[in-house]
């Protein structure tokens, strides 16, 4: 692995100017991330609708893995976007993860359409080169490995797995909100206003604080004993209260089950131990 390439959904669909927009907060709040976390990293550019970081440290996976906005990434290593060089790290990938009875597959995304041929035919002159040089057989339906490869503009890209990422959208691109915590529901409460591009300020129990610092690397989240509306544009909650406020109350929760909160909270409190171990 050199470097990380980094997928997203929603940002993708947006006017020009609004996904360069979502896109610039999205690196910021990547770099955040890793500077807050202590990852090297030598640069973080933007591709024809990836992020790519390129760094050699796998710990960044663990890290990004609950950047929102991201929908995916892949530990990977670019190479020229030559049909010799894919080959050729292909076949490595592949001697470096089988074993006696591996199936593999290749999977193609020709992001940049200048590239002379199909995806489909790269995945068949890789997978021909493959079975030439090493004993091998191919499932496209269930294998046991998959050997993930885009061609975008710069240059190839070459992996073996996919990461999910939360989704949502980049924390940073909508306004402020205040959050009242008092439990680990408040807190899902708040993780979800992140991952709707919301900013964070907290009241209540500022010991629950701790648990949405990781969701929101670049984004400090103060919090305040004396609740205020002062710029912030709605207030958060994670029960259903019918008190008359000055700005809107928002109850995120409400369209959840026990279950879903419940997987939530498992997420927020297991990236917290992560943390702390390091």
């Amino acid at each position: 692995m050199n470097c990380i390439l980094i997928r997203y959904g929603e940002i993708g669909i947006k006017s020009k100017r609004t996904r360069r927009w979502w896109e610039k907060i999205c690196i910021h709040n990547i770099d955040a991330a890793l500077r807050e976390t202590g990852i090297s990293f030598a640069s973080i550019k933007k591709v024809q609708g990836r992020i790519v970081v390129f760094t050699r440290d796998h710990r960044a996976l663990d890290i990004l893995k609950d950047v929102f906005g991201i929908t995916s990434l892949s530990g990977a290593i670019q190479i020229n976007k030559t049909m010799r060089d894919i080959k050729i790290h292909a076949l490595r990938t592949y001697i470096q993860l089988k074993s006696a009875h591996d199936t593999f597959r290749v999977s193609t995304q020709r992001v940049d359409k200048r590239f002379p041929i199909t995806s489909q035919q790269v995945n068949a002159q890789v997978g021909a080169y493959i079975l030439e040089q090493e004993e091998g057989r191919v499932n496209l339906t269930a294998p046991d490995i998959t050997i993930g490869i885009e061609i975008l503009q710069d240059a190839a890209y070459l992996f073996d797995s996919r990461i999910a990422g939360p989704g949502g959208i980049p924390v940073g691109v909508q306004g402020k909100v205040l959050v009242y915590l008092s439990d680990m529901k408040s807190v899902v409460a708040g993780w979800m206003m992140l991952k709707r591009g919301c900013e964070l300020v907290t009241c209540g129990d500022n010991r629950l604080a701790e648990y949405l610092f990781p969701f929101s690397f670049g984004h400090p989240i103060p919090h305040t004993d004396t609740p205020s509306y002062e710029q912030c544009r709605a207030f958060v909650t994670s029960s259903l209260d019918f008190i008359k406020r000055d700005i809107p109350t928002f109850y995120p929760l409400l369209g959840l089950d026990e279950d879903t909160i419940e997987e939530i909270i498992s997420t927020i409190m297991e990236k917290k131990e992560r943390l702390s171990d390091w």
